[in-house]
């Protein structure tokens, strides 16, 4: 009753001030040609009449309510595009800052931000359709549809606004599109964002001006970024449409000084040792470290590099590359740590990209480590290299060389060897002395009940099924249906990133290591900035299921530490020699992990607190998803192999920590997960009439299972689908993953399949690559047919063998060279062949 009284009340004072509004122009007339006086004066023209008090209010109401629904969803779309586009958001600043101040009279000279906004509303028009109806009879619409007297037809502007015949890259955001007359020659109805005819919206003049001025006004006081950098668009629904979930961080343009008040009241002992961490770190001097990181790797080496900073006399600040454009310090050392992906910049480091290609002037002291694999030759360390040399022509001072961390070697060994000598180079201008000295991070044994907080973004195991058993030669590959988080939905060809938990074999064995029970709980007290809870009770166990790599190799500078507290001296000299050339084949082939080697040279002494220290944070995985939304908007399938072999070491067995999670779910559990986008090209195009070709091996199917599915589910709705072929390889018929389910759509006409089987070999052809070559003349065919090509497995198997058979293709039907057949295929790369290879 209370709610219901509340409502009136404010709907009453809305009415009050409305008529308020009126009574007061009627009373105080003026000649202003605004919408108020022409409500109030204007007659219909063949009637006379006029709209009373009471319809002028509800107008104004609908002004108020409509007016601000669609014009907060066209500037929330309007800022998740310029986000996804750097490059259109760096023009925007530009455009922006030719002005001192942002006015009214400014407004008409932003013609590249009013192109952004049509831009936008033509991809997504708030209001996303209208209702017409037919006022004659036996009317035949273009594609042979009759219509009737008096029947209604609803216009979607989503497809309108996408017409192949009339946009360039229908689905791609391009606000210039919009310049140069380009928006004037447009063909009638072909932009109809506001509405038809009489109906069209009466506000839209001072909708686009409070549109332009908020979105001005934004991007000239602000740098804006995703709270999530890897968020891909979700629809709401309401009255109208706007995005899901998304979410945006901003920050001053301008740097601005707070004073804090910084008098502290000694309360209890726990803030008097509070109190005397700040006093230790309160000298210390400012460093800044930024990152760019789709998987995790770099957030978790600045993190890392931050919380021992303190101990060489810095105090860093860890942030997003994203949020350092405009703003690098030039007061203190910037570190940079940052990957490549598939040779692009990171999901949160696209701004910043742009940002250097305006080439700034940059008169900072940096340092840049890199993180990639080897096995993607040609993009190898790309973006590290591209940031490293375009800060130094901006004018920058290398503070070290550029490291070079190769995620397929000694990935944490290289970053600790960078961080160390980043470390001793800064201390020469810091005293050579250490400003903390007490160790960085202690553990208390308590004795409390186990308190593990949920996470709360999960998704829900609705299946779990095997798909091929183990066997000699071949892993469990299993199948699973997870309900997404709620409001997540995805694209065919997109990932999905798990937090796993390590499994309790091995957690079982670190326990057993350092004589602690599965009962024991501890509380970890740190004097830096850490990923582990701190300061309160936490089990032993939870610590090292969800907090940390345990199956990560040691590195070389984890293997000198342990060789320094071997007690015996033979141990000591065994442990120092695997460092050498041996390193390699001994340590990164084997996987031998830090407790490993704890567990093949005992007398090594070291403490639990010294052995957590040493493990980088836990990492998200991603999986390829196998289905489509069209089979299922809110339910994904996942198709992997499960990795317990016995370890190469020798000694017991070797779990994969994501795949073995995933395989000991029980149905209902919850899976901390959530959708991640894939490259934008690797999916199905949107035009159902292009031909496409998918290569893969064992479980790299996944991915093309989905294609498959999406393309029969269109076929089956009645749509023109182009050739679609499948070239798969396994070891046998037995492996062939969801064969019957291929069998169907093959019958279906959605999909021709071309397999061959590695232990079965068939005239000389054991791969993929075998095929290919011999259907070489129908892969040129459909090149030019406009096909597109997609490869998904083993980077260093499927992903270079079939990158080498296409070259050899291309030389041959090109007759050129094979440097000249490797541009060709490189320049094919950016649009028409696309590869998603893992490690």
């Amino acid at each position: 009753m209370t709610t219901t009284r509340w409502y009136n009340n404010e709907i009453a004072y809305l009415h009050n001030v409305c008529d308020e509004i009126v009574r007061e122009r009627r009373k105080n007339p003026n000649d202003v040609k605004d919408l108020l006086n022409r409500m109030i004066n204007g007659k219909d023209p063949e009637t006379g009449y006029q709209l009373s008090d009471e319809n002028i209010r509800y107008q104004m109401l609908t002004f108020l309510v409509a007016g601000h629904e669609t014009t907060s969803g066209l500037l929330s779309f309007a800022l998740y595009y310029l986000l996804k586009n750097p490059h259109t958001l760096q023009k925007v600043q530009v455009e922006v800052d030719q002005y001192g101040e942002i006015t009214v009279d400014t407004l008409s000279k932003l013609k590249y931000i009013d192109a952004v906004l049509k831009e936008t509303l033509r991809l997504q028009p708030t209001a996303p359709g209208f209702i017409l109806t037919s006022k004659e009879d036996s009317v035949i619409l273009p594609g042979g549809y009759e219509v009737h007297k008096d029947e209604s037809i609803i216009v979607v502007l989503h497809k309108l606004h996408r017409d192949p015949k009339i946009w360039d890259r229908p689905e791609e955001f391009v606000p210039e599109r919009m310049l140069n007359g380009g928006f004037e020659n447009l063909p009638l109805n072909s932009w109809k964002p506001f509405g038809n005819g009489q109906r069209s919206c009466i506000g839209r003049p001072f909708a686009w001006q409070e549109s332009l001025l908020a979105l001005a006004l934004v991007i000239k006081h602000f740098n804006i970024e995703f709270v999530d950098p890897s968020y891909d668009l979700r629809i709401k629904q309401t009255l109208t449409i706007k995005p899901e979930g998304f979410k945006i961080r901003v920050r001053s343009r301008q740097r601005v000084g707070i004073l804090l008040d910084t008098n502290i009241t000694p309360v209890n002992k726990a803030t008097e040792k509070t109190s005397k961490q700040k006093d230790d770190t309160k000298h210390l001097r400012p460093m800044a470290i930024f990152f760019g990181s789709n998987s995790g790797s770099c957030e978790s080496f600045a993190a890392t590099l931050a919380s021992e900073a303190p101990l060489y006399g810095y105090n860093a600040t860890v942030a997003t590359l994203d949020s350092a454009v405009n703003s690098l310090p030039n007061d203190q050392p910037t570190i940079i740590i940052t990957a490549s992906y598939e040779g692009n910049p990171c999901e949160n480091a696209k701004q910043f990209m742009a940002y250097l290609e305006s080439k700034p002037k940059l008169e900072i002291n940096y340092a840049v480590f890199g993180a990639g694999h080897h096995d993607w030759v040609n993009t190898y360390q790309k973006i590290p290299i591209y940031i490293d040399q375009m800060i130094e022509n901006a004018g920058g001072t290398r503070i070290i060389e550029r490291g070079v961390g190769d995620s397929g070697g000694d990935f944490y060994g290289a970053f600790e060897a960078w961080k160390e000598n980043l470390f001793q180079t800064l201390r020469k201008d810091n005293g050579e002395h250490n400003i903390i000295s007490e160790e960085k991070l202690s553990i208390e044994i308590v004795n409390l009940k186990r308190n593990f907080e949920q996470i709360t973004d999960s998704g829900i195991l609705l299946q779990s099924k095997v798909l091929v058993k183990a066997t000699e030669i071949v892993p469990t590959i299993k199948h699973l249906e997870i309900k997404l988080p709620k409001g997540q939905t995805y694209r065919t060809g997109d990932y999905l990133a798990i937090l796993p938990s390590n499994p309790v074999e091995i957690v079982y064995r670190v326990l057993k290591r350092f004589n602690l029970s599965t009962d024991t709980q501890v509380k970890i007290h740190c004097s830096t900035n850490t990923f582990f809870p701190t300061n309160h009770p936490v089990s032993a166990f939870d610590i090292l299921s969800g907090y940390v790599e345990l199956a990560q190799p040691i590195s070389k500078k984890q293997i000198e530490t342990l060789a320094a507290l071997c007690k015996d001296e033979k141990e000591a000299v065994q442990l120092k020699n695997l460092n050498g050339d041996t390193y390699e084949t001994e340590i990164l082939n084997k996987r031998i992990s830090i407790l490993d080697t704890l567990e093949l040279y005992s007398s090594c002494d070291l403490s639990f607190a010294q052995y957590l220290r040493m493990l980088p944070s836990l990492r998200v995985r991603q999986y390829s998803i196998s289905s489509s939304p069209l089979w299922n908007s809110e339910v994904v399938t996942l198709t992997f192999d499960v990795l317990n072999v016995p370890a190469l070491s020798g000694s017991g067995q070797y779990f994969g920590v994501a795949s073995n999670y995933l395989a000991n779910l029980r149905e209902g559990n919850q899976i901390s997960c959530s959708v991640r986008a894939s490259n934008t090209r690797f999916h199905p195009p949107e035009d159902t009439t292009i031909p496409i070709v998918m290569i893969a091996a064992g479980t790299g199917i996944a991915p093309f299972r989905g294609f498959i599915q999406e393309r029969a589910a269109q076929l089956v709705c009645g749509r023109n689908i182009g050739s679609t072929i499948l070239y798969y390889g396994c070891r046998s018929q037995e492996d062939f993953l969801y064969s019957n389910e291929f069998e169907k759509w093959s019958s279906l006409g959605a999909v021709q399949v071309k397999s061959v089987f590695s232990r079965q070999s068939n005239n000389g052809k054991k791969y993929v690559q075998d095929l290919l070559w011999e259907d070489r003349n129908e892969i040129a065919s459909l090149y030019c047919k406009g096909a597109r090509f997609y490869t998904c497995g083993s980077g260093r198997k499927v992903g270079a063998s079939v990158k080498t058979c296409f070259i050899k293709i291309i030389a041959e039907i090109k007759q050129c060279n094979e440097e000249e057949a490797t541009k060709i295929l490189e320049k094919i790369s950016c649009d028409r062949y696309n590869v998603d290879v893992f490690a």
